[in-house]
């Protein structure tokens, strides 16, 4: 296991291997079955009240951040096996998610049934456009839950580009990260006990986040409208990291 903490100061950070990242995934889709939709992608594979606590958790606080009605169309970056799927498509008028995993995104199709207002997407975070997901119109509210952590720095501003170019005028994006409390913290191949799968992820501080936003989401128009915590301490059980919600706002 490598772990490498890293201040901002540095100039050449630590990076992640993409086919490494990729692995995972498909591992974890391969687990889908054995320990559920909810536990293969909150990684609590042994815990899993604790995985129902923090996916509850995490929706009472964010899905009240999208305001959503039954007119807006919404955007699930990362959609996984669709967590989030029954919980956005109920509220809204169009929803459409997207994964760069074939194997999640498998899953999701199998839990949902695709029409006109609900679809999914193989498509990476950091590669997309309105024509490359097949919609004519813009989204006018974008959901990213735990990507930007298996990006390499200039990925997340792609990603950020990304969900600049296919907002609506008016559009609010909420995005969910862990992020490093104090410093920056690599992780590279740590062979996790939990997962039984080794693992590789970026923990930025909140300022490296809003650091990448500079550029990209705020050169589009966008302002941060609020962060916060997104689980009270006992869900909360990491010291070097912990789980923060960011709304962004272009009006």
């Amino acid at each position: 296991m490598t772990r490498i903490f890293s201040s901002p100061e540095e100039n050449s950070k630590p990076r992640i291997e993409k086919d490494s990242v990729a692995r995972f995934f498909r591992e974890r889709a391969q687990k889908v079955e054995s320990v559920g939709a909810i536990r293969a992608v909150i990684y609590q594979d042994k815990h899993p009240d604790l995985a129902e606590k923090r996916d509850a958790a995490e929706k009472a606080r964010l899905l009240p951040l999208l305001e959503l009605d039954h007119s807006l169309r919404v955007l699930d970056v990362g959609c996984g096996t669709g967590r989030w799927t029954a919980d956005l498509a109920h509220g809204c008028a169009s929803y459409h998610g997207i994964d760069f995993s074939a194997e999640l995104i498998a899953h999701a199709r199998s839990a949902f049934i695709e029409s006109e207002s609900l679809r999914f997407t193989v498509a990476s975070a950091e590669d997309y456009s309105l024509i490359s997901l097949g919609e004519t119109q813009p989204f006018d509210r974008i959901l990213c839950c735990g990507v930007m952590i298996y990006l390499n720095d200039e990925d997340v501003e792609h990603a950020f580009n990304c969900m600049a170019s296919v907002a609506a005028p008016k559009t609010r994006i909420v995005l969910r990260e862990p992020v490093g409390t104090h410093e920056r913290l690599t992780i590279k191949e740590h062979f996790s006990d939990e997962l039984e799968q080794s693992y590789n992820a970026i923990y930025r501080t909140m300022q490296e986040l809003i650091d990448c936003m500079e550029g990209t989401l705020f050169a589009a128009g966008f302002r941060v409208a609020g962060s916060g915590n997104v689980y009270d301490t006992p869900l909360n059980n990491r010291a070097e990291t912990i789980q923060r919600w960011i709304a962004l706002d272009r009006t």
